[in-house]
Order: C-alpha cells, then sequence, then structure tokens
C-alpha cells in the first residue's frame, strides 16, 4: 500500500495536489506561444473532417460523485460540472499549476490599470475551437455577455463588468470601481470561452430565452484539451483528445467520468475498474491504507474548502434561527476542535476565508491584549484574558447584532492610522467553546426546546467526507447547550434548491472558492449571494456593511487587514458559524502517477498521467 501525505507550505494550504500535487477549478493551459499546426491537423475555419484520434491504450476512468446538471459551462457552478467544463473550454486566464493562487495568461495576456478598474486583454495568435474555427474577440464578447444574460452565480460573480472590442483579438473589460479579483474570476471554468456561432446555431442568445443549454450537456464547442465523446444524463461523460489542442499532450486520449458514491468508488478502485476516486471518507482511506498487498496510493492535503452552519435571518421561516442571541448560542456551544476529529483531517476554522488566501485568520500573528493586573503567564507567549479584544466577544453594550446605527466595530477590530479597519488578532484565533455563555445566550432569545431542522444534502459528502457525520456531531454538541436539532436530510438537488431560495432555516454547507481571492467570500455579506440565501439583507447590519466596502476597496498591503477585521466582526455578527477547513484526498491505482488539483476545479483532468 502506498501513502502520500502532501505538505507543501503555501501551496498546499489552496490545494495542490499531484501525488505530490493537487487542485479544485478550471482547466489550465500552457502560457508558452502556441506551436505550430502538426501535420494532418485541419487548417482553422476550412471545416475539413477531424480525424479521430487512435487510442492504444484503455480510456482513464475517474469516479466522482456528479452535482452538476449541466455540461452548459455557463451554468453549471458546481464541483463535478467545473472539473469537465475546465477540460472541454479554455479560459481568458487560468491559475498557476504549481501555485494557484497566482493568476497567470491562459487565452490572452492581459494588463490590469493600478487603480484596478480597467482589464486590457489580447487573445493569443491561432487559437482555434476544436471545429477549427478560429477564436475571436466576438466570441468572447458573447460569452460573457451569455453570462450575464442567463444571471445565476456566474452573473452573480463578474457584475456588471461590461466588453468594449478593440480588434479581432484585442479587447478591454472595465468595471464601475477597483476590481483587483477580475483576472482570478475570468480562470473560473463557468468563463470558458464559446465558439459563438455554434451556441447560436443551437439556441443561444444573450438573456433569458437562450435554450442552447440541452445543446452543450451533448456537445462541446470549445477549444479544450477534450471534446465531449458522449453524455449519459447523471451517470458517465466520456472525452476524447481535441485533435486541434496544441498545449501539452494529454497522457491519456480518452477519459470516462462515472458518477458513484464513495462506497461504490472505493470498490471499483479496488477491483480495478476505476482508475481514480475522488471521494473517499477519511475512514475509507485508512482503510485501503492498511491493505498491506494493496496498490492503491492515497494522496491528501488540506482543501481550500469551508464547511459553514447557516441561520436564516427571516424570522417568517423561523423564529429562532432569525434571533442573534440564538445564533450567539450555536456559534459559543460548538467544538470546532472536537468536529475536526470527526472529519479526521480536517482543521477547525478561524473564519470564513480558508488558511493560505490573503486576510485568512490563520496567517496573521496574533497580538498580546494588553494586561495592568500581571495575570498573564509571563513569557510563555499567551496573552492575558480579555473580554474586550477577543474575537469571540459579544458586541458592546447597546449595539445589537442587527443594529443599523452605528458603523463602529466592536472589540476586535479598530480602526488603524490609515483610518483603515484593523483586526485586534488575540489567542485563540478558532474561537474556543463557551458552554456557559452558550447557555446565557440561549436564554436571552427566550428559545424553549422546539425542534430546530438542520439541512444538508444527505448524498453529497463534503470533501469525501459524509454530511450525515457532521450534522449528527453538531446535533450532539448543540443538545449540550439546550438546543434540540432536527436532523432534516435531503437528496442534493432538493436541499440545493431549498438553499439556494433562501427556504432552509439552519443548514449545514460547503463552500469551494470560485476563484482563489478573499473577495469571493464577500458573497457571504449581507445582500450578496450566499448571504441573501440566509435572508440576510444589505442595511440591516451598517458595521457588516461597512467593513465590506472597505474590504472590497482595500488594495496592496491593505487587504489582508481588511479582509481579517471584516471576518472577525462576521464571526460575532452574522448568520455563519465556520467550522472547518477539511482535506482534500485522491485514492488512485497503478495506472495514475499525478493527479493535479486544483481548489476551483478539483482536478485538471488533462494533466493526470
Amino acid at each position: 500500500m502506498r501513502r502520500r501525505l502532501v505538505r507543501p507550505a503555501m501551496v498546499a494550504t489552496v490545494g495542490v495536489l499531484a501525488l505530490g500535487a493537487a487542485a479544485c477549478t478550471t482547466a489550465t493551459t500552457d502560457a508558452t506561444p502556441l506551436a505550430s499546426t502538426p501535420a494532418g491537423a485541419v487548417t482553422p475555419g476550412t471545416g475539413a473532417t477531424i480525424p479521430a484520434p487512435t487510442t492504444a491504450s484503455p480510456p482513464l476512468v475517474v469516479g466522482a460523485v456528479f452535482d452538476h446538471t449541466t455540461l452548459d459551462p455557463t451554468r453549471q457552478f458546481d464541483r463535478s460540472g467545473s472539473m469537465l467544463t475546465h477540460a472541454l473550454y479554455e479560459t481568458l486566464t487560468t491559475l498557476d499549476p504549481d501555485d494557484p493562487t497566482k493568476v497567470v495568461p491562459g487565452m490572452a495576456e492581459y494588463t490590469l490599470s493600478p487603480e484596478g478598474r480597467w482589464l486590457t486583454l489580447r487573445l493569443r495568435k491561432g487559437l482555434v475551437f476544436s471545429d477549427g474555427t478560429p477564436v475571436t474577440t466576438d466570441d468572447v464578447i458573447f460569452t460573457l455577455e451569455r453570462a450575464k444574460g442567463l444571471s445565476g452565480p456566474a452573473a452573480s460573480i463578474i457584475g456588471t463588468v461590461s466588453t468594449t472590442k478593440v480588434d479581432d483579438r484585442t479587447f478591454t473589460l472595465s468595471s464601475t470601481g477597483s476590481n483587483f479579483a477580475l483576472p482570478a474570476i475570468l480562470a473560473n471554468p463557468a468563463f470558458g470561452i464559446l465558439n459563438s456561432s455554434a451556441v447560436k446555431a443551437h439556441g443561444g442568445t444573450i438573456g433569458p430565452a437562450d435554450t442552447a443549454g440541452g445543446y452543450l450537456s451533448q456537445h462541446s464547442v470549445g477549444s479544450g484539451p477534450y471534446v465531449i465523446d458522449s453524455a449519459r444524463g447523471t451517470s458517465e461523460v466520456r472525452l476524447k483528445a481535441n485533435p486541434l489542442w496544441r498545449g501539452t499532450k494529454p497522457a491519456f486520449p480518452e477519459i470516462v467520468v462515472r458518477n458513484l458514491d464513495p462506497k461504490r468508488q472505493l470498490s471499483e478502485l479496488r477491483s480495478g475498474g476505476i482508475d481514480l476516486a475522488l471521494d473517499l471518507s477519511p475512514s475509507q482511506s485508512e482503510a485501503v491504507t492498511g491493505e498491506s498487498s494493496s496498490t492503491i496510493t492515497v494522496t491528501s492535503m488540506r482543501s481550500s474548502s469551508l464547511v459553514y452552519l447557516a441561520l436564516n435571518r427571516n424570522a417568517s421561516l423561523n423564529r429562532w434561527t432569525a434571533d442573534p442571541n440564538f445564533a450567539e448560542a450555536v456559534r459559543r456551544g460548538l467544538d470546532r476542535e472536537a468536529l475536526s476529529r470527526v472529519a479526521a483531517g480536517s482543521t477547525p476554522a478561524a473564519g470564513l476565508i480558508p488558511a493560505g488566501l490573503v486576510g485568512a485568520l490563520e496567517d496573521l500573528a496574533p497580538s498580546p491584549a494588553p494586561t495592568t493586573s500581571g495575570t498573564g503567564d509571563a513569557g510563555t507567549g499567551t496573552p492575558a484574558p480579555s473580554s474586550t479584544t477577543s474575537p469571540t466577544t459579544s458586541p458592546p453594550t447597546g449595539t445589537s447584532a442587527t443594529s443599523t446605527s452605528t458603523a463602529t466595530p466592536g472589540g476586535a477590530v479598530t480602526t488603524g492610522p490609515n483610518g483603515m479597519p484593523t483586526p485586534v488578532v488575540t489567542l485563540p484565533l478558532v474561537p474556543a467553546r463557551d458552554l456557559a455563555a452558550a447557555k446565557a445566550a440561549l436564554r436571552r432569545s427566550g428559545y424553549r426546546g422546539q425542534p430546530i431542522p438542520l439541512s444538508y444534502a444527505a448524498d453529497l459528502p463534503i470533501q469525501g467526507i459524509p454530511t450525515s457525520a457532521l450534522a449528527v456531531a453538531v446535533r450532539s454538541e448543540l443538545a449540550q447547550v439546550g438546543i434540540k436539532v432536527q436532523l432534516n436530510p435531503a437528496p442534493a438537488a432538493e436541499a440545493l434548491a431549498a438553499y439556494r431560495s433562501g427556504r432552509s432555516a439552519f443548514s449545514l454547507w460547503s463552500w469551494s472558492p470560485d476563484f482563489p481571492d478573499p473577495e469571493n467570500y464577500l458573497a457571504f455579506a449581507p445582500g450578496e449571494l450566499v448571504g441573501s440565501r440566509a435572508g440576510w439583507a444589505r442595511g440591516t447590519d451598517q458595521v457588516i456593511d461597512d467593513l465590506t466596502e472597505a474590504a472590497r476597496a482595500s488594495v496592496g498591503d491593505n487587504r489582508a487587514g481588511a479582509y481579517a477585521a471584516w471576518q472577525l466582526a462576521m464571526n460575532e455578527r452574522s448568520p455563519f458559524v465556520p467550522l472547518l477547513q477539511p482535506s482534500t484526498r485522491f485514492a488512485s491505482g497503478e495506472r495514475v502517477t499525478a493527479v493535479p488539483g486544483n481548489p476551483v476545479w478539483t482536478v485538471d483532468l488533462a494533466r493526470i498521467r
């Protein structure tokens, strides 16, 4: 049995895995100039028949839990969908495979203006779609405008960015304010560039009248290393190499991705039915590790995913989850260290932004709290307790967690000499469990033991961890506070629909980055994508609103402090409770020697070796 634990310093924190390194977002393209057209390939635009690649070995077979419902790159925004569409479509920018916190050119070289409002891009020469049609600025503009017109998550993260054509290869994207995250946003597979003529020929248009989704779930119209060979609903997708791809040649000309639950993945991996399993649980991985005769390699490392609880602020949905005192009881009543042991390999989350990204609380050096009594342990590095600086304190007396009358941060945040919000960081970074304080907050809420349904996707593991195991642990811990949690599992499609439409009162979810920048996590702010799902409207907490805008507008060295300050305030006042940052585990057979992971598209299928 082979087992490798990957522990690279900065890279590991964002999820680069390759049996030595990994990842989780859209496909990677070489930034080197394109090679000349290989002998026998089709001249771009001729429409000649494309020769089918010859296959000298069986297809690579990958087992994964499918959470996508479409292979339309613009409409999908799920783990398995991102992985597949990354292999089918190139993006304007991409992520450095060795350090996915860094954005590098993809289909285009780019220049971002100093104030972050203008992004000028120029397509590389010779780019063609899989049918030989040249890629032009018109295809880019259609792709981005279609994303905005379809609404949904893709439209949410690209916002009101406008596109101006300069020529067939050059264009400019402009934002109304600073948008330093835009290069990273464009690397998401949802912005894979489409062959606009092919999409329009099959019902594609700008706006809700677009009907190309069905066609794009069976046919790819991109320029990536693979094309769709066949797609059997939600059971299997077959890919074959794109003969016009001019990047690094994939090691496997054919790939089959099968929808298998973790139990089937393990069984098929042992029997040789699949070559790579993406969703083994910690216990399954340990079982494989203990098999001395096994030829399976398990590679694990910390992911960039966040596991969190959401308490809906809509009182008409549930009066208790909407009560800030009840939310405080939940926050203070959970033992994150104990929960991390339920999900072996996980680390407790100090805040919403995972370790490894700018602004993560784990990456800040804690400052000892001032003391005048000498009660701290001198010389040990442990600060004395301070009720005014602890990240877990309640808002100051007289300041409600839903106040709209003050923009003064609580004890976890102060204002620096440059006028920017500055975090007051003390140990422990991860909020400690405080049962007495939790019970006191519960009494203030008036709660009297009413059942609180905890919703989650029963068939959608989180980095291989059965969601039910985490839900049971949360129920057990909150029972000690006096909160009666009633488990409410549902199929993933049903649970996600309820959550995304704001109909879940109390729910357990995970969030993987759409792009590796802290701005992505402002989605949890009031009125933003995830905040709205929790019934949290902009204007209901001026403190958070102000800190959100300060973080969004921060530049350079100010960003880390601004986002840390935002997180500390969110820890006190938001309807979200960060729980864990789990590990990623990939299990592979003898045919696989490298599994290139990514925080956005999980695995780069074209770079598997």
